[in-house]
């Protein structure tokens, strides 16, 4: 499966408050939007329990970087889906 959207965000909060951040707005997301997910290190996957889509997030001292993985049919899901991380980022972030 192709990496369909690719997201690089920098920040300036350093890794241990970038982290913080990350952990606590995936789990909230996890219960908004249904998702499973598992840390390893300072990178998460993450797995839609309906749709299946997957992604992953690394969180480093200077950016978060995000990617999600569409099959051919969740191809027309692309724009939504990046808008909605686009959105969350900017507000985790701010």
């Amino acid at each position: 499966m192709a990496k369909e959207i690719s997201i690089r965000r920098p920040h300036k909060l350093g890794l241990d408050a970038a982290m913080e951040k990350a952990r606590v707005l995936l789990s909230e997301l996890a219960t908004q939007y249904g998702c499973e997910y598992r840390w390893t290190d300072n990178e998460v996957s993450v797995r839609h329990r309906v749709t299946g889509i997957t992604g992953q997030a690394l969180v480093s001292e200077n950016d978060i970087k995000v990617y999600v993985d569409l099959n051919f049919f969740q191809r027309v899901l692309k724009g939504v889906i990046e808008s909605e991380i686009n959105k969350v980022l900017d507000s985790a972030l701010a």
